[in-house]
């Protein structure tokens, strides 16, 4: 079990992509486990349509194989 890391892109941040906190997110993770790479960007949306892309911090292929949770 555990949490997805991401990073937003240089130069981006919450205040820059005027996220509250009080957002729910989509995140756009290949289908199979195996299609999911260290470092890959993914797109993020939020329930207001927004969309921004992010790097998933899975950083090694060993975090790749714990199962992942959303919360």
């Amino acid at each position: 079990m555990g949490i997805i890391s991401l990073c937003f892109k240089s130069g981006e941040d919450a205040d820059t992509l005027g996220l509250t906190g009080h957002e729910r997110y989509t995140i756009d993770l290949p289908s199979k486990i195996d299609e999911i790479r260290p470092g890959q960007d993914v797109t993020v949306t939020t329930d207001n349509g927004k969309s921004f892309t992010c790097t998933v911090r899975f950083d090694t292929e060993v975090i790749i194989g714990f199962p992942i949770i959303l919360l």
